[in-house]
């Protein structure tokens, strides 16, 4: 870290001018159809549409993605013989299967990503419990290796949301089992088979897809970020490192669908695979901070933004889809939340396709299928995984300008690292010790910030309710940063002044010196203190709703 100063009335002269600029910001057993008008009356309703519909200056309405789960949940969620799952069709009330479980169950994880409700939490560990009892390994019966990567990604990502340790058991044996049997380097130099050869019927397509590889290395990285085990790392730059060469098209951002043995490669593209293909690469930026992945997981967005829309609108209704875009909206939703300057790029397009998703619903539902830009029929035969794909696009559409909403609760993450400003140890004591550590959205990774004075913030730990304080009320370089009870000191009150590229400097009111990353680690554990301003990435910050 440089060791430069500015004088102190001039950093803050410097700070409230930059600031003047900164950007504001249920289970049921029986079917109930969800009344067909906006339940939340205290959302704020800016632009009224035909019919009772509604849309948002520079965002969409937030109760449209409250609606849209509420209503796929009356629908499909079940709880029989001590299991709850999402159930086969809406007249159709065995279990959803296998992978396409899984696919439903994901939709309900990206609710609880947005909201961060206990209830949702609970219902999603109730819908991991389910899953298993219903589809326990041994796996062997599966030769779709992708089936199996779905498997493990909604038990990994279950660990992540629950901390149930046997989910993150469960998911290590799932990319193990496709490790062991599915990677291959007699053909194409490596890569996972979408089919293993053994299985494969006579006549039937011997392939390695971007639809096995891209959700197995994203396993991988989310294995890692639970455990620290480097094996696993290193196994997911191992694939994406494959699919780089092999399947994906470093200029234009396209992902192919996959490699044949003789070395043809399928040139084909679909949605569902430039999605998995981002949140893959995405999550290898925030893990290793190799900006050629961010590159990629950005072309890759754009690719499908510029290339694979009708009027700009995602839309196949193709009858033998299952889900179309969730994966998609999940890694796109991911990319931008990580990286706060994409939404200049995509947050419009994003709010175009949710007003299309929203107006083109089934009212008793509030349901839409795959075809976004077409009216969703009434049909009693359609399936839970052709609707999850526009609940989780809600999801993740901004219902407003990313910015700073005082009162608003935020993770705190590091540009540098990726990690996010934690509690040590979920402390909720006076002193508690304030570093970074892997982001898994907990109480003690949460950060509610209100304005306390003008253009100044106070910034209270969601989990203990202490405020992040500069310990003793010392201004000098390398002060720590604790928690402690407001007491309204200039020490416990901080500026956020913006760069203009989505991420924030956080400036004690009291010093002048920035929220710091000690030494510039990535490493879970590193201290977070206060130095001098030095415009580094690790003062940098983003704030994630």
């Amino acid at each position: 870290m440089k060791n430069y100063t500015k004088p102190k009335k001039l950093l803050l002269l410097s700070v409230l001018c930059v600031l003047l600029w900164s950007i504001p910001g249920c289970m049921q057993d029986e079917l109930e159809p969800q009344q067909s008008e906006d339940e939340n009356t205290d959302v704020l309703i800016e632009k009224p549409i035909d019919n009772g519909r509604v849309a948002r200056d520079n965002g969409i309405n937030p109760a449209w993605a409250d609606m849209a789960y509420r209503g796929f949940n009356s629908a499909f969620l079940t709880t029989s013989g001590g299991r709850t799952y999402y159930k086969r069709a809406l007249n159709d009330n065995a279990s959803d299967g296998t992978w396409t479980l899984a696919l439903d169950i994901q939709g309900m994880m990206d609710v609880y990503e947005r909201t961060g409700l206990p209830e949702h939490r609970t219902l999603v560990n109730n819908l991991v419990n389910g899953f298993l009892q219903l589809n326990p390994p041994p796996y062997d019966w599966d030769g779709w290796n992708d089936d199996i990567a779905w498997f493990g990604l909604v038990l990994a990502r279950g660990h992540q949301m629950t901390g149930t340790s046997n989910y993150l058991t469960q998911a290590r044996y799932c990319f193990d089992y496709i490790w062991s049997r599915g990677w291959d380097t007699q053909y194409n130099n490596g890569g996972i088979w979408e089919q293993q050869p053994d299985y494969t019927p006579e006549g039937g397509e011997i392939i390695k897809e971007a639809l096995s590889n891209n959700p197995t290395g994203l396993l991988a990285c989310m294995i890692y970020q639970s455990n620290g085990d480097q094996w696993y790392l290193d196994r997911a730059i191992q694939i994406y490192d494959w699919v780089w060469w092999h399947l994906f098209n470093a200029e234009t951002g396209q992902v192919y669908r996959g490699i044949y043995p003789n070395g043809q490669v399928d040139q084909g593209t679909a949605v569902y695979n430039q999605g998995a293909f981002i949140d893959f690469a995405n999550v290898l930026w925030k893990l290793t901070g190799n900006p050629n992945y961010l590159r990629d997981a950005t072309r890759a967005a754009s690719y499908v933004k510029n290339n694979m829309t009708s009027n700009g609108i995602i839309s196949n209704g193709a009858g033998y889809l299952n889900t179309w875009a969730a994966e998609f909206a999940r890694g796109l939703g991911h990319l931008c939340t990580d990286n706060p300057e994409l939404w200049d790029t995509f947050g419009d397009w994003m709010v175009q396709n949710a007003t299309s998703i929203w107006n083109n619903r089934r009212t008793d539902y509030n349901l839409t299928w795959n075809a976004w830009n077409q009216q969703t029929p009434n049909n009693g035969s359609m399936i839970p995984t052709q609707h999850v794909s526009a609940v989780a696009w809600l999801q993740f559409a901004p219902a407003k300008r990313p910015g700073i909403t005082s009162g608003g609760t935020f993770s705190i993450i590091s540009k540098a690292s990726g990690k996010a400003v934690d509690v040590e140890a979920g402390s909720t004591s006076n002193g508690g010790n304030i570093l970074q550590w892997t982001n898994y959205n907990q109480p003690n990774q949460r950060w509610v910030i209100t304005e306390a004075a003008t253009n100044a913030y106070r910034i209270r730990s969601a989990g203990s309710g202490l405020s992040l304080d500069l310990e003793g009320g010392n201004t000098a370089n390398g002060t720590n940063v604790i928690q402690w009870g407001w007491n309204g000191g200039s020490n416990q009150m901080w500026y956020l002044v913006p760069d203009g590229q989505g991420y924030y400097s956080i400036v004690s009111v009291a010093s002048g010196r920035a929220l710091d990353v000690a030494g510039g680690s990535n490493e879970n554990g590193a201290n977070i203190l206060q130095w001098n301003i030095n415009d580094a990435d690790n003062q940098k910050w983003s704030l994630v709703p």
